[in-house]
């Protein structure tokens, strides 16, 4: 082949591979159309847990802030179950015994009780678009079982799973809204979700349609599921973050192998 049929081909070929920001999960243009950055959380340095964080370490959504055996989860949130590392946020559960409480991390944008320990209180709102890019537990955490990882929001009731995963069904994302009396959710099967595989989920948050989509760092992000149902035009809630540990029958953890998962960054675009 001569040089210019060479660089005719290559030429060609570019033309057909991911570019960069989709490799790295970026939204494209169309996506976000055209709506400005309002929250950008990279990861880069911790800012939870003290007077002006972005985050606070703790929740109203949890029975008493730091657990919550009501919605079957085994957590005790603890700050020093989050450290960061090389721009991401890492996660990890630990336990004496697998059906006892696991020591894990959240981090909520609503304000503390007492200002001291974060949250700056942002708030999503109808119309936003959130994307993430974060890296699921890995096969041998808690034996296979008991990772329940998500990034949500709350507010008086106001929820919207931006993603759940639980590793009893490691290739399904799960997305939900429960805002306002819906219950509109989806079980979504898919070969880029899977143990220790980083994924980046999106949610456009609207007042008569909820949409989340499903990428990886060489696929882009594709529409995975479209409620028509929406959360109403004066809906808002705080953004939640967190590793949660099953209590739910037949989801408990097999073993106390530490349970890990990671977030590289959350944005919001309005």
């Amino acid at each position: 082949m001569s040089a210019l049929r060479l660089l005719a081909a290559v030429a060609l070929l570019a033309l057909f591979l991911p570019t960069p920001a989709a490799r790295a999960g970026a939204p494209r243009a169309g996506a976000v159309r055209a709506q400005a950055l309002v929250f950008d959380e990279e990861f880069n340095s911790p800012s939870w847990g003290h007077r002006g964080a972005v985050w606070t370490d703790t929740t109203v959504a949890y029975e008493d802030g730091r657990s919550d055996r009501r919605d079957a989860k085994l957590d005790q949130l603890q700050p020093g179950a989050m450290s960061i590392s090389h721009g991401a946020l890492n996660i990890t559960a630990k336990a004496r015994t697998a059906h006892g409480s696991w020591g894990t991390g959240l981090l909520s944008t609503e304000p503390s009780a007492s200002g001291t320990t974060g949250g700056n209180g942002f708030q999503l709102r109808a119309g936003d678009y959130v994307v993430a890019r974060l890296k699921l537990p890995g096969r041998q955490d808690g034996g296979g079982h008991g990772a329940w990882p998500g990034i949500w929001t709350w507010r008086g009731g106001n929820e919207v799973d931006v993603v759940e995963w639980h590793s009893e069904t490691p290739d399904i994302a799960e997305f939900a809204n429960h805002s306002g009396g819906a219950d509109s959710f989806d079980f979504h099967h898919s070969p880029l979700v899977g143990f220790g595989k980083w994924i980046t989920v999106a949610v456009r948050i609207g007042a008569t349609d909820v949409s989340w989509y499903l990428g990886d760092d060489t696929h882009g992000l594709r529409l995975a599921k479209s409620d028509h149902t929406g959360v109403g035009a004066d809906w808002h809630a705080y953004l939640i973050a967190n590793l949660s540990v099953s209590a739910q029958p037949g989801r408990f953890p097999a073993s106390t192998h530490p349970i890990t998962m990671q977030i590289d960054r959350i944005r919001v675009y309005r």
